[in-house]
């Protein structure tokens, strides 16, 4: 009787423990991209398109410019920084996409792309 008690939770256990496994592969497919982290966990399991590149690389430009310690080393304020990246963001956004394709997998060409569109935004 102990053995199949034991049997049959061992049976149960793995049960949960696959569905628990199988639920956490399948979200990795459908990350949605809003922070520049989240370009490179997607990366892991699938690849990322233009726009979600762009999305991930705002999020960052945003950031720094947030920084209120980084914009004064620099020279600037928040609001200017704020006030470039809206004037930026649009034609820095076409340029990228222009040149660009539409699905990347190597993390290599996904932070070539970062860079450009952040050094664009940032550009004084």
């Amino acid at each position: 009787m102990k053995t199949v008690f034991t049997m049959i939770l061992s049976i149960i256990l793995i049960g949960y423990y696959l569905t628990a496994k199988a639920s956490h592969f399948s979200s990795k497919k459908n990350t949605e991209v809003n922070t520049y982290s989240d370009i490179y966990f997607k990366l892991e399991t699938s690849s990322v398109n233009i726009n979600e590149i762009i999305a991930g690389a705002t999020d960052f430009a945003l950031a720094m410019c947030a920084d209120k310690a980084y914009q004064e080393a620099l020279g600037n304020t928040v609001a200017s920084c704020n006030f470039q990246f809206e004037e930026s963001k649009n034609v820095c956004s076409k340029h990228i996409m222009k040149n660009a394709k539409q699905h990347y997998t190597d993390k290599a060409a996904v932070t070539l792309l970062t860079e450009r569109f952040i050094n664009c935004v940032s550009a004084a």
